[in-house]
């Protein structure tokens, strides 16, 4: 093959390869190179602009930060490692010698446990005046401890006092309370100040504007708006009645102004027709349901 020739078909070669990777590049390389820069450039465009709006969230998220700081700092409950009921069982009774007199029944429920915390479940029954139970109500909402009231049944009531024959207004009440209990030792102890004064409530909202002038329980019949029903079989009907007694009751028998009209041992209830002065209400008793803890 003459040199020229030979030349001649090298140099073709060489300009078909440049020509191949020019085309490659300037069409397929590059632009993807070119777009992808571009999002960057837009990118980065697009945050200058939204510098204010960051400025904003900083200086909105600082002032959370410090509220949360000062909400810490100025905390005045405690959550204990764990909530025992014998514990929290004493420590309600203290609650009580600070509010009045008034008559408590408590049943664990049971209990809830999460990530880092959990709580108990409690359900208190009984009854009280109400400036007492507003008391007692107050002083769970704000001790030491971690409590909170989920759900709260009231009921006002006249009674007569057997010995003196006055009437007497008392509040049944039926709580449920969650005791709160945390792993993380910094919530064990807080340094805040607590308000120790009951917020002070002169009007008892339940006393009624005209009395009933009911009669007195002479015969000792079981008050079933003050009983706490414990046990229940075909038939019969077991309630602590209101001076702490065990008795049975059953379809037709005689209750304070009324009668036992129904025993529902299927759904745990029994139910009452009352004649509270010409005034006819039915009133239904449940079982409340607890468990051992463990």
């Amino acid at each position: 093959m003459p040199y020229i020739l030979r030349n001649t078909i090298v140099l073709g070669v060489l300009l078909i390869i440049i020509l191949a990777v020019g085309f490659y590049m300037s069409g397929a390389h590059l632009p993807k190179k070119i777009e992808k820069v571009e999002k960057e450039i837009n990118k980065y465009e697009t945050e200058l602009q939204n510098t204010p709006d960051l400025v904003n969230q900083y200086n909105l998220l600082s002032q959370q930060l410090a509220k949360t700081k000062e909400r810490w700092e100025l905390r005045n409950k405690d959550i204990p490692p764990v909530n025992i009921t014998g514990e929290t069982y004493n420590y309600i009774n203290q609650l009580i010698g600070q509010s009045g007199e008034l008559k408590l029944d408590m049943l664990f429920v049971g209990t809830k446990n999460f990530n880092n915390y959990g709580f108990n479940t409690y359900n208190l029954k009984g009854e009280a005046t109400f400036e007492n139970l507003f008391r007692f109500i107050w002083y769970l909402e704000n001790s030491r401890l971690l409590y909170k009231i989920t759900a709260l049944s009231l009921r006002g009531i006249e009674t007569r006092d057997k010995a003196t024959g006055k009437t007497l207004l008392l509040v049944t009440y039926e709580i449920i309370l969650n005791a709160y209990f945390s792993n993380i030792p910094e919530l064990y102890s807080s340094a805040g100040e607590r308000k120790v004064v009951p917020t002070s409530l002169t009007i008892d909202p339940f006393a009624p504007i005209i009395f009933r002038d009911l009669p007195p329980n002479t015969e000792d019949l079981v008050e079933i708006e003050r009983s706490d029903l414990k046990a229940i079989v075909p038939g019969r009907a077991f309630v602590i009645d209101q001076n702490n007694k065990m008795r049975a009751l059953s379809e037709g028998d005689e209750v304070y102004l009324g009668y036992v009209t129904k025993v529902d041992h299927i759904n745990g209830r029994i139910e009452c027709t009352l004649n509270k002065g010409g005034i006819i209400e039915k009133f239904e008793l449940n079982i409340r349901y607890g468990q051992k803890q463990k």
